[in-house]
């Protein structure tokens, strides 16, 4: 979504649609990186007709270190671009903030993007 790349693009760190996937020549993932991937639904109807958008995007922070100042500077820049915060966790499924499979942080959000449907007119 290029809204989430607009966002996100000077962060300092890769931001990946869908899965984060090893080179050939780097087999090891960046120290901090994001993926994200995204669904949307019907927002807003008028007069029998959708008016509007939601995109949600689902995007994951992982980082080998302490998570927290990335954490801090993706939720600034998110809403400086106009997304809203729909949740924030730290923790997975049945895992903690520190997941020992990857040997890294991970903080997870939902974020919502409203658009309106241009009707051509």
């Amino acid at each position: 979504m290029k809204q989430v790349q607009a966002a996100l693009r000077d962060i300092g760190i890769p931001v990946i649609a869908g899965v984060w996937r090893a080179a050939t020549s780097d087999l090891n993932p960046p120290p901090q990186y994001c993926v994200y991937s995204t669904v949307t639904t019907e927002g807003s109807h008028q007069d029998d007709r959708v008016t509007s958008f939601r995109t949600f995007v689902y995007l994951n922070l992982w980082s080998g270190s302490d998570p927290t100042a990335m954490a801090d500077t993706i939720r600034a820049a998110m809403y400086r671009y106009g997304f809203a915060m729909v949740e924030e966790s730290d923790k997975g499924y049945n895992q903690p903030a520190y997941d020992t499979a990857t040997r890294q942080y991970t903080v997870q959000w939902t974020w919502c993007w409203r658009e309106d449907v241009d009707d051509g007119n």
